[in-house]
């Protein structure tokens, strides 16, 4: 933060809570999957609205996007490496 970062979930929840950076890691990682099972009954829903369909979908696809660029760390600093291996196996290497 004194680089002028945001904070991160594990800080925010250190800081409301007075949690160790342990508590807080336990606890992000548990709201992980629990979202994934919110978003995914939500979509599975009968949903009337077109509108609220879109959203939902929409929602799901940027979960997915910021799941896959973070879940092996940083995604652009810390490892871009897999990032690139990744992207190229997608757009660039033949099936």
């Amino acid at each position: 933060m004194a680089r002028g970062d945001n904070p991160k979930a594990v800080q925010c929840y250190m800081n409301e809570t007075g949690a160790t950076e342990d508590q807080a890691i336990m606890y992000v990682k548990t709201l992980n999957p629990n979202t994934w099972k919110k978003l995914n009954k939500e979509r599975l829903g009968v949903m009337t609205s077109q509108i609220a369909k879109e959203l939902t979908h929409c929602a799901a696809n940027l979960t997915r996007m910021a799941h896959f660029m973070y879940h092996e760390g940083d995604g652009h600093g810390s490892c871009p490496e897999v990032t690139k291996a990744h992207i190229l196996s997608l757009l660039v290497n033949p099936i």
